[in-house]
């Protein structure tokens, strides 16, 4: 009988080991569950974590657009300074010899304000100008206003004095 009853207990601390067990299995399973709150916890941190990384990289895209934009429109102004400058200079250089020439002669003509001066006013200051300062004149008259009434009298001092 005692041995009847020593395996009775055993058998029930076995079956209890097993339902512990069984329990404890269940408890995991429970945790380990996508539906379990614990699983739901560790999923939210997951997804706020990608959410995160995902608002990062958006970020880092839209910086590296802006500057991007900046780049394009830093080069396309200094091409259109660049482009401004070559313009100025080649303009510089195309202006035509004759009117760098006609700047020197304004620059160097020997009556003063010719251009303003009526024929009587020309007339007399023709009197005090060598053979080539007359020729100078002639020229510049010739090419511009064209009076003949000055076109003979120089054309006359010029003669006398060659």
């Amino acid at each position: 009988m005692l041995e009847s009853l020593a395996e009775q207990i055993q058998k029930q601390q076995q079956n209890s080991q097993q339902m512990i067990q069984e329990m404890m299995d269940t408890y995991m399973q429970l945790l380990n569950t996508p539906g379990s709150y614990l699983s739901s916890q560790a999923e939210q941190q997951q997804q706020t974590l990608q959410q995160t990384a995902q608002q990062w990289m958006e970020q880092a895209q839209e910086q590296q657009q802006s500057f991007q934009q900046q780049a394009q429109q830093q080069q396309q102004s200094f091409q259109q300074m660049t482009r401004e400058v070559l313009s100025t200079f080649t303009q510089l250089f195309s202006i035509p010899v004759s009117y760098a020439q006609e700047g020197l002669r304004s620059a160097q003509f020997p009556i003063e304000g010719y251009d303003e001066l009526t024929v009587e006013d020309v007339s007399g200051r023709l009197g005090g100008l060598s053979i080539e300062e007359l020729r100078v004149v002639r020229d510049y008259e010739e090419r511009n206003k064209n009076r003949d009434t000055i076109l003979e009298q120089l054309d006359r001092k010029i003669r006398a004095g060659s």
